[in-house]
């Protein structure tokens, strides 16, 4: 006899929602206010100075999803989240009262910090809170949040900010997350997979770095650079390459505005099929898809033809990062699973940072328009052929494993 399967933690997805769109917000309310702190006269900063300054962010990330993995799996995925949560909201505050260029970039840096930690941490315990045949779909929820809170730091900077005062874009994110610490304190719990776990000798990130995991840490960190420099890199330049393929201005900004409605849509129909077939096989067609969507648009087509590309184009290149985020949970043991998680997504903003560069390096080359996309599918493809060579450890290495326990659904469809 068939049964339904299991409601979705619907208190913990709306937490996890709400964090992720302040991670959003706080990712996009630096660009936001560029132009006003170019104008603040009391700092006169340099347009190098101000590109240091946002450097400081995607840094601090870099270090915080490191340090996460490890506390998270030590001393519990919601108190890790609950204490990311508290550092991003201090960090916004901090950002809003400093009065000087470097006590400014050193709240950036502590928002990169609890920004970079928040995942790592609350991730494997929605993973873990999640039904076995829901799991990408959660996940899928949660990251719309990151589109979310960008959308609402844009509209917070139209209509709050004025004049040269960047600081009430600041003071709002640090509201935000005021407001959102005492509903997660309350209603966010602690996951029963990490309650049950006994400590183990060699979990955490000794186990994540060695044998038989070593290898497949090492792909994962190399396939969540692919995502993120897609990501990142599509997300700053695709207005200026659609201008340098001679597409207006407003278009281009249209395109935009698809790319992020494609990878909202999308994504979580893609992680509703993720959960029949399992993960890898989409995994690959996002990335192919990607590839595909970005080489097409090097192409004149009708305008109707080009949005169909831009929205299929975001769903594969911005709905694969919750994916991998799923695969990754999936193939560690419960003792492992945030450090892994830990160390994909910080070795991983390697291509966070890489992708606005590349973008940059690709418009001031001068290459023909055409070669503008085809050079930015070239990470797809990496990461479409990386996800071929990923192989989890078999059953007989799974029991065998010192850590004590695997993910109690990672075998639990028969697929991977």
């Amino acid at each position: 006899m068939s049964t339904s399967p299991s409601p979705l933690p619907w208190r913990a997805i709306a937490i996890g929602l709400a964090v992720m769109t302040l991670e959003g917000y706080d990712l996009v309310a630096f660009g936001a206010t560029t132009p006003l702190l170019l104008r603040y006269q009391p700092w006169h900063l340099s347009l190098s100075t101000l590109g240091v300054l946002g450097s400081l962010t995607p840094v601090g990330m870099l270090f915080g999803a490191l340090l996460a993995g490890q506390l998270t799996d030590r001393y519990g995925r919601r108190r890790t989240t609950l204490a990311s949560l508290a550092v991003v909201t201090l960090g916004m505050f901090a950002c809003a009262l400093a009065p000087d260029p470097q006590l400014f970039g050193a709240s950036r840096f502590a928002v990169g910090l609890g920004v970079g930690a928040v995942y790592p941490a609350m991730g494997p315990l929605l993973f873990e809170l999640a039904p076995a045949a829901r799991k990408n779909l959660s996940s899928a929820i949660v990251q719309c949040g990151v589109t979310i809170g960008g959308a609402l730091a844009a509209l917070v900077a139209t209509t709050v900010l004025r004049g040269p005062g960047f600081r009430p874009e600041y003071v709002v994110g640090g509201v935000l997350g005021l407001a959102l610490l005492p509903a997660a304190f309350r209603w966010l719990p602690e996951s029963p997979v990490y309650q049950r776990k006994e400590p183990q000798p060699t979990g955490g990130m000794r186990l994540v770095v060695r044998p038989p995991h070593a290898r497949t840490t090492a792909l994962f960190c190399l396939l969540v650079s692919c995502s993120f420099l897609l990501i990142f890199g599509i997300n700053t330049w695709l207005p200026q390459l659609m201008q340098a393929a001679r597409y207006p201005l407003g278009s281009s900004l249209t395109f935009l505005a698809l790319l992020n409605l494609g990878a909202t849509v999308g994504g979580l129909a893609i992680a509703v099929l993720a959960d029949r077939a399992g993960s890898k096989g989409p995994i690959i067609a996002c990335f192919a898809v990607a590839a595909g969507a970005v080489v097409a648009l090097s192409f004149r087509s009708a305008p109707a033809v080009l949005a169909a590309l831009v929205l299929v184009g975001g769903a594969g290149a911005f709905g694969v990062q919750g994916l991998l985020n799923v695969y990754i949970a999936r193939t560690y043991p419960a003792s492992a699973r945030a450090s892994a998680t830990g160390v994909a997504l910080g070795i991983g903003r390697i291509g966070a940072i890489a992708g606005p560069a590349l973008g940059g390096w690709i418009l001031a080359a001068g290459f023909a328009p055409r070669w503008n996309f085809v050079l930015f599918a070239v990470p797809a493809l990496l990461g479409a052929v990386l996800t071929l060579a990923v192989r989890p450890g078999s059953r007989r290495q799974v029991r065998a494993d010192p850590a004590g326990q695997l993910g109690e659904d990672r075998f639990a469809d028969g697929r991977r």
